[in-house]
């Protein structure tokens, strides 16, 4: 971010010295459409500002194509989270019953296999 801000200063203050060195009038053609004289420091200021706008709105794009991105991961993530947090609670609740049953089969009498042959 630093190394941008000093990048920036340092165009504006070239773009500056530029426009104070060139004052001289100027037509500017474009396809059909010619210009009345105007400073050749207008044209430059013009320029800049035209150009700072087109990168302003490609970032823009940019950021909200990522904005958009990570708001559907975030949601893809929660989902994924509720589905671990109901997996865990299944697990548990599993493991509960299984103690259970353990327990009474533990409790149950254990009966011989010879006495089961008398009965």
């Amino acid at each position: 971010m630093q190394v941008y801000l000093l990048g920036a200063l340092l165009f504006f203050g070239m773009l500056a010295v530029f426009i104070f060195q060139n004052t001289a009038l100027v037509t500017v053609h474009f396809i059909k459409w010619s210009s009345p004289d105007v400073s050749l420091a207008v044209v430059v200021l013009v320029a800049a500002c035209a150009g700072a706008l087109v990168t302003f709105l490609i970032d823009s794009f940019r950021f909200f194509k990522i904005a958009k991105k990570t708001r559907d991961l975030t949601n893809i993530n929660q989902k994924l989270q509720r589905e671990i947090n109901n997996l865990e609670s299944e697990k548990q609740s599993r493991l509960s019953k299984n103690k259970r049953t353990d327990k009474k089969i533990e409790s149950a009498p254990q009966v011989k296999p010879e006495e089961q042959k008398s009965v």
